[in-house]
């Protein structure tokens, strides 16, 4: 066989075993064996081109260079549709899957400036009573009694965060709430989530 051939036919073996080392997991060795496939072909295509036609051989380089990055790029395309990229690559999770406490955020939300005392001790965390509902929550860190006033300053996916008012502010002073026990044929609200 002639030199041009060579380079050819080790050419088009070089971008099987590109194609091959993308869907086959093999330790690297696939593509060891199309990189010495891919060097024979340039050496059979300085042989083949380089004295007659130099114009031929660097042609052939050009191909080379767009052929070998086209068939990489297309080959990682198609490899997640396959049975084996299927199962090598996850799929990412659906928007509803990943937006968690979408409900409960919404409705603490609505709980910022909203004052209430606190069921628990608050160490920094605990529980609160907010217009008769009791809500896990968290202080900025101090340690509170059970029947502190507290208020709502922020909200968390699953918690408010709760500051304690002044005791000798009006707000502290007004009338202490009434639903800081739920009557005694109500089950207790435990709303942890």
């Amino acid at each position: 066989m002639e030199y041009s051939t060579w380079a050819i036919l080790l050419l088009a073996i070089g971008i099987i075993l590109l194609i091959a080392e993308v869907f086959i997991p093999s330790g690297g060795i696939i593509s060891v064996l199309a990189t010495l496939a891919l060097v024979g072909s340039l050496v059979c295509a300085w042989q083949a081109w380089w004295h007659s036609s130099p114009w031929n051989f660097w042609a052939f380089v050009a191909g080379m260079a767009l052929l070998l990055p086209a068939t990489v790029v297309v080959a990682f395309y198609i490899w997640p549709s396959t049975p084996i990229g299927k199962r090598a690559i996850l799929e990412g999770p659906a928007p509803h899957e990943v937006a968690s406490f979408v409900e409960q955020e919404e409705k603490h939300r609505q709980m910022v400036g909203k004052v209430g005392d606190t069921v628990t001790a608050l160490n920094p965390a605990g529980i609160v009573r907010i217009e008769g509902q009791r809500v896990h929550c968290q202080s900025e860190g101090m340690i509170l009694d059970p029947g502190t006033r507290v208020r709502v300053i922020s909200a968390r996916a699953n918690s408010v965060i709760v500051r304690q008012i002044d005791p000798n502010s009006p707000e502290a002073k007004a009338a202490v709430s009434t639903d800081r026990l739920p009557p005694a044929d109500q089950p207790l609200d435990f709303d942890l989530t």
